[in-house]
């Protein structure tokens, strides 16, 4: 994450309260107060332009309580984290369903909030990257001229299904239902598909990866399928493809308990 401070917006209905706790927040300098709101219905309704990355959130207020707020802030704003702060300890459990960032009691400790904001800012990190990796994929997500029987068909990668060879001829089935003869060959059309995460998982079939639903062992393991999102069919997944196949997964993140 880049060192620009935590764009903060302190949410208390005590105007005491508040400004010792902006005043305590300029101390640090990972993290810039660029609002401070007394009411939970003026938040929610400026929320969507105060281009926030923290709330430091009253938990005992009026009309909705901070519970309440991160409830509708997670939905509508996930990547905006949330620090619970409130004079009262026993709300600590509930809190915790939201997820936030951390939970601080009145009057703040500043160790306790130092080590609150360095949780942000590591989940704030985290939350930089899983953006970087979803910008990636799109740039992947594209379109693509494939040749066709009878011409050129512009496809988007993320339309495809599966890739079949049935006899002599490529099919490449569409979640439209359609399917297309390709000219060209299986080999052909998966260095044309890898860098949009496809996979030979057969000699006569490739798939989409972030498609697999599930892999399925058969006959007592002695074979292997594939089953698909939007798909019905039952794909041949290879013998010496499953290892494979289950690596790359890993690396995707995916985890097999």
């Amino acid at each position: 994450m880049s060192a620009e401070p935590i764009r903060t917006i302190v949410v208390d209905d005590d105007h005491t309260s508040a400004a010792a706790t902006m005043a305590i927040l300029k101390k640090f300098p990972a993290v810039e107060v660029t609002n401070y709101i007394d009411n939970s219905p003026e938040l929610m309704s400026r929320l969507p332009e105060l281009d926030a990355e923290l709330l430091v959130l009253d938990i005992e207020m009026p009309y909705n309580n901070g519970m309440n707020v991160a409830s509708i802030v997670k939905k509508k704003y996930p990547k905006i984290e949330i620090i619970f702060c409130t004079g009262h300890a026993y709300f600590a459990a509930d809190c915790y369903d939201f997820e936030p960032v951390d939970f601080v009691t009145k009057p703040i400790n500043e160790a306790r909030i130092q080590r609150a904001i360095e949780r942000a800012q590591r989940k704030l990190r985290n939350n930089v990257m899983e953006l970087v990796s979803e910008k990636k994929n799109e740039v992947k997500s594209k379109k693509i001229g494939i040749n066709i029987e009878g011409g050129y068909r512009i496809l988007d990668v993320d339309s495809i299904l599966y890739i079949e060879k049935k006899g002599r001829k490529i099919y490449i089935h569409t979640n439209s239902g359609k399917s297309f003869v390709a000219k060209y060959n299986l080999t052909q059309l998966e260095e044309i598909l890898s860098p949009h995460g496809f996979f030979r998982c057969h000699q006569s079939f490739i798939v989409p990866m972030k498609k697999i639903r599930y892999v399925k062992n058969n006959e007592f393991g002695k074979t292997y399928s594939i089953m698909l999102k939007e798909c019905y069919e039952e794909i041949p997944l290879s013998r010496g493809k499953h290892a494979e196949i289950k690596e790359i997964l890993q690396k995707q993140g995916i985890k097999f308990v």
